[in-house]
C-alpha cells in the first residue's frame, strides 16, 4: 500500500518553487555567460573569416575555448538538476487523493 499525503505542505510548495526559480536563474546566467564568452573570444568573427579564408585555428585558442565551453556545460547541467529537484520538491508537497493499490 502506498501512503499518500492527505493535506498540502505549503512550506514545501514554496521551497520547491523557490529552488526551481533558482535553477532557472542559474540556467539563464549560464546561457548569458556562454553568449558573452562566444562574443568576447571573437569566435563569431573568426568563423566568418574562416569561411572566407580557410585555414587553421591556433590549437591553444581552440583548447581554451573547449575548456570554457565544457565548464559552462557542466554549470548548465548542475543548474538544470537544481531546477529539476525544485520541481520534484514542489510535486512531493502537493496533496494527492488517496488511492488503493
Amino acid at each position: 500500500m502506498i501512503a499518500r499525503r492527505e493535506t498540502a505542505d505549503f512550506p514545501g510548495k514554496v521551497l520547491g518553487l523557490a529552488v526551481f526559480g533558482l535553477g532557472i536563474l542559474l540556467l539563464a546566467f549560464v546561457f548569458y555567460r556562454g553568449f558573452v564568452e562566444l562574443v568576447q573570444a571573437g569566435l563569431l568573427q573568426q568563423t566568418v573569416a574562416q569561411a572566407q579564408n580557410p585555414g587553421r585555428l591556433d590549437s591553444v585558442v581552440v583548447f581554451a575555448v573547449l575548456v570554457k565551453w565544457l565548464v559552462l556545460f557542466l554549470l548548465a547541467y548542475i543548474a538544470s538538476t537544481i531546477a529539476g529537484r525544485g520541481i520534484a520538491l514542489y510535486q512531493a508537497a502537493r496533496a494527492l487523493p488517496a488511492e488503493e493499490v
